[in-house]
């Protein structure tokens, strides 16, 4: 039945008439970054990683102002974030910083920065709690752009193919099928927002 499903869901991604780059900002690939650039970024990620020992909490990395600078403005990051990801010089406690520094991403961005994690996975360059971390943020982190654009058909794509990922919990894999790609998780998190009285702006 579920594999019917995603079938479905393939299917209706396929014939989708909906334009993601027309709903949301244009996305500029990421330009390649200098081995110098990528060591300067990588200094206040691996700064970070020494003061905030463990991420059972997340909400502490936004004790150190440097990881506020990347969370607040990600956009400026994003290619730096997206060649580092998949490198092996990188812990995983390192890679999941990254993770949810990008959280603020555009929509569109945030999709391939989940994507770019997706491919360092399946390459064995990155393990799948850095790319669980990402994709599943706290409900009161950043954007919630898988959320929110469950039902656009990149997203969808790449919810799929997230579910279809053979390390993937089996509990994210339910989550996706029953939740993200049905939609209800986007109706549960707007529900959140209202009883928080931060309601959502779409």
């Amino acid at each position: 039945m579920q594999t019917l499903h995603l079938l479905m869901i393939l299917f209706c991604v396929s014939l989708a008439s909906c334009d993601f780059q027309a709903s949301l900002p244009p996305f500029h690939p990421p330009k390649p970054s200098t081995m110098q650039e990528m060591n300067e970024f990588t200094k206040p990620i691996k700064q970070i990683g020494n003061e905030v020992k463990r991420l059972d909490v997340p909400d502490e990395l936004f004790a150190p102002q440097s990881f506020r600078d990347i969370y607040e403005n990600p956009q400026a990051y994003f290619a730096l974030a997206s060649a580092l990801i998949g490198h092996k010089d990188l812990s995983a406690h390192e890679k999941k910083i990254i993770g949810y520094a990008m959280q603020n991403l555009p929509a569109e961005q945030f999709v391939m920065f989940v994507s770019l994690t997706a491919d360092s996975v399946d390459q064995g360059l990155t393990g799948m709690d850095v790319l669980v971390s990402t994709s599943f943020a706290p409900l009161n982190w950043g954007r919630q752009s898988l959320i929110m654009h469950s039902q656009q058909a990149p997203v969808q794509a790449l919810l799929v193919r997230l579910s279809q990922m053979t390390q993937m919990p089996d509990s994210r894999k339910r989550y996706i099928q029953d939740k993200l790609l049905t939609g209800q998780a986007k109706q549960d998190f707007l529900a959140y927002r209202d009883m928080l009285g931060r309601p959502v702006q779409e």
